[in-house]
């Protein structure tokens, strides 16, 4: 009788521990990033604010927050100046003429400076005219009846 093969035993598999290099993750405080980026600090500052060099906040962002930095600082900024307009709205509720100017150039598109251009018509330019030779009652009352005469002239003329 032929012999059977002997079934061979499964090699075990080797685990291979990865060695780990290079420093330990610093634990990033999103706190303070988040207080940072809100009160306007960028990116390089605030990494230099916490400690670590600028592409490792970037690339934590990305790892822990799930979005690029940029789009994480454009929200904190936004947040940001949601609380700088509202602390100045309270502000100028409270009857601060500046900051109520400021806030109304700002938010309301507000200036000293009138936007439109008046054009005189010439009835306009002439009443204007007549104001300023107008110096006392006497020549107001004056005025009144070259008016009334004028007026019993285009009835008659009619």
């Amino acid at each position: 009788m032929a012999k059977k093969p002997v079934p061979k035993k499964p090699k075990k598999k080797q685990v291979i521990e990865k060695q780990v290099t290079g420093r330990p993750k610093l634990p990033i405080d999103w706190d303070v990033v988040d207080r940072c980026l809100i009160s306007g600090s960028n990116g390089t500052q605030t990494a230099a604010f916490i400690g670590v060099y600028p592409d490792t906040l970037y690339d934590r962002c990305v790892s822990e927050k799930k979005m690029p930095f940029t789009a994480y600082t454009v929200i904190m900024r936004q947040k940001g100046n949601s609380l700088l307009l509202g602390k100045q709205y309270q502000v100028a509720m409270t009857g601060d003429k500046t900051m109520l100017v400021w806030l109304g150039k700002q938010r309301l598109k507000q200036t000293d400076q009138p936007t439109d251009k008046q054009e005189f018509n010439g009835s306009l330019s002439n009443l204007l005219n007549i104001m300023h030779m107008i110096k006392s009652s006497s020549d107001f009352d004056r005025l009144i009846t070259m008016g009334k005469e004028k007026e019993k002239e285009v009835k008659q003329n009619e």
